[in-house]
């Protein structure tokens, strides 16, 4: 049920997002993607993202078990993203604008600016349609079964087992 209560406002989303895209906007979906992530080690050097990904547009999501997501608007953004379930954000050494949470189960948004989305963890779902660049990292021993992508409308495929070079979202710009 609990399934459910977050799939409905997403597809609801993603249903009017395809209506109201703008010429040259994509989308991109993620389904149940994990990497190769440390929950004990919140910076941990050997992890790989699941998704980064930096798109003009909207991006809704979900971790469900363990994860670490960092979100950057910029200084010229006027929306702040949103994480229901993970705390208060965390400083990011490198960005005076971008801001981190560690968590297991939280919810995430970034509406309406150029926003950098980075997301580690497993049972990572998410949701973008705009315009930017993505790349895409699934476990790298497994073929099947660490989660599916699509792009642009394609067909859903297995996530790479090494993350993949940019793919652009849309006309990529």
């Amino acid at each position: 049920m609990r399934r459910l209560a977050f799939l409905l406002p997403v597809l609801v989303a993603c249903s009017l997002a395809a209506g109201a895209q703008a010429a040259g906007d994509g989308s991109l979906v993620v389904k149940s993607g994990a990497a190769p992530f440390s929950a004990g080690a919140a910076s941990a050097s050997d992890d790989t993202p699941v998704v980064s990904l930096r798109i003009t547009g909207s991006v809704i999501g979900r971790v469900v078990d363990a994860g670490r997501i960092i979100i950057d608007g910029g200084a010229n953004c006027v929306n702040d993203p949103q994480v229901v379930g993970a705390g208060r954000p965390l400083a990011v050494k490198q960005s005076d604008t971008a801001q981190k949470w560690v968590g297991t189960d939280f919810t995430f948004r970034a509406v309406g600016c150029t926003f950098t989305v980075v997301v580690w963890g497993s049972h990572v779902n998410l949701v973008a349609a705009g315009h930017g660049t993505v790349r895409l990292a699934g476990m790298p021993e497994t073929p099947s079964g660490d989660g599916k992508y699509s792009l642009n409308d394609g067909d859903f495929k297995s996530l790479p087992g090494t993350q993949t070079a940019k793919l652009s979202v849309g006309d990529g710009s």
